[in-house]
């Protein structure tokens, strides 16, 4: 019995999608993939607020208006997952922020002080720290929120 071409071109395509997707959600449902995520998806908030508005965002309700856009970054911020440093100029808007600091810390994981671990950069990468380099690295911003609630960042 011969198979006809686009019938097997379609087995073929089945199985290479069943075979490449072996062990794939456990992979992007993974927590360190969600954080990343999250902290992407601050740094795209931060900067399309701040390009919509021609201001920086002050608390998480400045990212609601974007939420649907951004669900990771803003469920990790609303949770307390991640804490945003409010109130930082971004002085490159642009999608690489590559003329933004490398050095100051623009959002991070909440156990970074304490543990170290991912941080997003206000030039917008994200990079893992100690909390020894966490301590000494330069923070953006006025504020810091937890939740959405306002406190001096530290």
């Amino acid at each position: 019995m011969m198979v006809k071409p686009l019938r097997a071109m379609s087995l073929i395509a089945v199985s290479l999608a069943v075979g490449f997707g072996c062990g794939q959600p456990a992979t992007v449902n993974s927590p360190a993939v969600f954080q990343n995520n999250a902290l992407q998806e601050i740094g795209e908030l931060y900067r399309s607020y701040t390009e919509i508005k021609k201001k920086p965002p002050q608390s998480l309700r400045d990212f609601d208006a974007y939420s649907e856009g951004y669900p990771s970054g803003h469920i990790a911020a609303q949770r307390g997952e991640v804490v945003v440093l409010w109130g930082a100029k971004l002085d490159d808007l642009s999608e690489a922020g590559t003329n933004d600091s490398p050095d100051e810390v623009l959002a991070y994981l909440k156990e970074v002080p304490e543990k170290g671990g991912l941080v997003l950069m206000k030039n917008r990468k994200i990079k893992s720290m100690t909390a020894e380099e966490f301590k000494a690295a330069p923070k953006a911003g006025t504020a810091s929120s937890a939740g959405g609630k306002t406190k001096a960042a530290t």
